[in-house]
């Protein structure tokens, strides 16, 4: 018996409730809708045949198209009279699919696609933006995925019908159909001309006004709930918008997940679920759906490793990265998440993977200075992926169990034997003391008294330890070599989680502050706060972990401001934290990975990605400081005496 066996019970029952009705289930394109459970899929497609461009398996992002294959070799020096860029742009929409809505633009040939879902029916209004002479054609490709019993017949021009095992559907063309068979397609499709707006319904065949109604409805219902946060309309626009268009089916287990990015899943093979990223963004989704935040939530120990610890990835290939976990922050979300939206069958069910996750880092990670460094054990390949033969047992692997490439760890060294990164770790051991301490109010509430005292006591110890990295002369938490015993200059918003553990006293609190988060030369500034200082040989680089802007790193950061009631610097993080968010959104559609700490800019570039869940956390930060989630550690989270 596994102690993950609960944990998969209740999510397992969670998803036979949320696996139903019509969504963009299927990872691999975001014009895919599939109904469940009998995975009838409706797959939308554009041809711009002027633009000598095919979409059909969608995701969202900018791309260059380049020049048209009849172009390539003569007239180069010519401009073409088209755009150069394939984009789909993220629209609001529902967690449940009620509603979707996206833009794709072809080159300049843009549209809007809007889908409404109650039930069985489902429909799509699909409205072009310009007015161009030339041939466009929206496709509607139906078929059955992930294998499943079924099959589709055009017996019109307008109409498809498809038969499940249990149901029968027809899917209606509304608009001018057209016949286009050189398009790219393997089941039977629709064809329809785009010189206006056409529609696509499942059910009963209604009119165009009739489906403009009925998407104007279930848009106002998505409208209605951003527009009652408030002044955080849009940024919980943002957020939701972030989470809920990465929502998939995972067929293997037939559970409904919330994944960091769509198309990451692709590259995975089907599927990838990432550590401490899946407790951020369920606790985000709570905050208005718990069911799925919950559910989403214990997926992170279906494939616990070693019934020991959350891994830092496991994926649809097979491959898990058992070398490695994340950041410590399952406890803290946990609670979070059970102090604003209460599921005390969740919760029991998480107690036990929770609990041998914490006693892991204290068997694995700890050093012989009785504190914790960065780890990775070596393993025998399991899925042949590459990452298992060059990641286990090196300083890479080891840095990718906090923060991938930062210049904390350059030239770091790494104990083969030992398989620990040779450094004290400040962010690890703070998030490590919090870790203990979120869990103990959870082992309260549980009515387990003595684990919790336990809890409370290793807390201490490691809180202890953690004083010692504190470099007085500088004023900061600094890192430290084990080997050694040298300090480690180089630092990064993690000397700033103490605060966030509770372990500085007011003072070492107040000088840190004054010192380096408010410091323009280190992490002040219009775009804050950055995962490398200013003054680092690094930031300029602007490169991932190198000197960019990073959600959960200002998320972490603002939980210790607030603990310790730093406010103007709290206030800093809050407004600048979602002006990154809400800028980006509102300019140009993305939620992004990380943001440039230079111009602010993110999403649209290399190593950024356009829409990653995390994203949401920088206005979540907002929905904290207004009283609307209330933090974790409530107890804890006061000024410090």
């Amino acid at each position: 018996m596994s102690i993950t066996d609960n944990a998969i019970a209740v999510a397992d029952a969670k998803h036979r409730v949320l696996a139903r009705g019509w969504n963009t289930w299927d990872t691999r394109s975001v014009l895919r809708h599939v109904h469940l459970p009998d995975g009838l899929a409706l797959s939308l497609g554009f041809a711009a045949l002027d633009k000598l461009v095919w979409l059909e398996q969608a995701q969202f992002g900018r791309q260059t198209a380049g020049r048209t294959p009849g172009t390539k070799l003569t007239s180069t020096d010519k401009t073409l009279p088209i755009a150069n860029t394939i984009e789909v742009l993220p629209g609001i929409r529902a967690y449940d699919g009620s509603y979707t809505s996206l833009e794709v633009n072809l080159r300049g040939a843009r549209y809007r696609v809007e889908t409404a879902a109650n039930g069985e029916d489902w429909m799509a209004l699909v409205t072009p933006l310009q007015d161009e002479p030339w041939t466009r054609v929206l496709t509607v490709h139906v078929g059955f995925v992930w294998n499943r019993p079924g099959h589709a017949m055009r017996d019109s021009e307008r109409r498809i019908t498809a038969q499940a095992p249990e149901r029968t559907a027809a899917v209606h063309a509304i608009g001018e159909t057209i016949e286009e068979p050189n398009l790219p397609a393997m089941t039977p499709y629709l064809a329809l001309r785009l010189s206006g707006p056409v529609a696509v319904c499942v059910g009963q065949s209604l009119s165009l006004a009739e489906v403009r109604r009925r998407i104007g409805a279930a848009r106002a219902t998505v409208e209605q709930l951003h527009a009652s946060y408030g002044a955080l309309k849009d940024g919980h626009e943002a957020m939701q918008s972030s989470l809920a268009w990465n929502i998939i089916y995972e067929p293997k287990h037939r559970r409904v997940l919330c994944t960091v990015a769509r198309d990451w899943n692709c590259l995975r093979g089907g599927y990838a679920v990432f550590c401490w990223d899946t407790f951020f963004t369920s606790w985000m989704i709570a905050q208005d759906n718990p069911a799925l935040g919950y559910a989403c939530m214990l997926e992170a120990f279906r494939e616990l490793i070693d019934d020991a610890f959350v891994s830092n990835v496991v994926q649809g290939t097979g491959r898990q990265a058992r070398d490695r976990s994340q950041p410590p922050v399952g406890a803290m979300c946990v609670l979070g998440m059970y102090r604003n939206r209460p599921d005390a069958e969740a919760l029991a069910a998480a107690w036990g993977p929770l609990l041998a996750w914490n006693r892991w880092w204290h068997r694995a990670r700890r050093n012989p200075r009785g504190s914790l460094s960065l780890g990775s054990n070596p393993f025998k390949p399991r899925a042949g992926d590459p990452a298992e033969f060059v990641q286990p047992n090196t300083a890479a692997g080891a840095a990718l169990e906090a923060l991938d490439n930062s210049p904390m760890y350059d030239q770091a060294p790494f104990d083969e034997t030992t398989h620990l990164m040779q450094i004290e770790d400040v962010g690890l051991n703070a998030l490590y003391v919090a870790d203990c301490e979120a869990l103990a109010e959870i082992g309260t509430i549980l009515g387990h008294g003595d684990e919790a005292a336990k809890l409370r006591e290793r807390a201490k110890e490691y809180g202890a330890r953690l004083q010692e990295l504190w470099h007085a002369e500088q004023g900061i938490y600094l890192n430290r070599r084990l080997d050694t015993g040298a300090w480690s200059t180089r630092h990064s918003p993690t000397s700033f989680y103490p605060l966030y553990a509770g372990v500085a006293t007011p003072a070492q609190a107040e000088e840190l502050v004054r010192k380096h988060l408010l410091n323009p030369e280190e992490y002040a500034g219009e775009w804050m706060i950055p995962a490398a200082p200013r003054n680092d040989p690094t930031f300029s680089e602007q490169l991932y972990m190198r000197g960019r802007i990073w959600p959960p790193l200002n998320f972490l950061v603002y939980l210790g401001l607030k603990r310790y009631g730093q406010d103007e610097a709290r206030k800093r993080v809050v407004e600048k934290s979602l002006a990154l968010l809400t800028r980006a959104w509102r300019e140009h559609r993305v939620a992004p990975e990380n943001f440039s700490a230079i111009d602010g800019s993110g999403g649209l570039g290399a190593h950024t990605h356009p829409l990653l869940t995390w994203s949401g956390l920088l206005a979540f930060i907002s929905m904290i400081e207004d009283g609307r989630v209330t933090a974790p550690l409530g107890r804890l989270m006061q000024k410090a005496e």
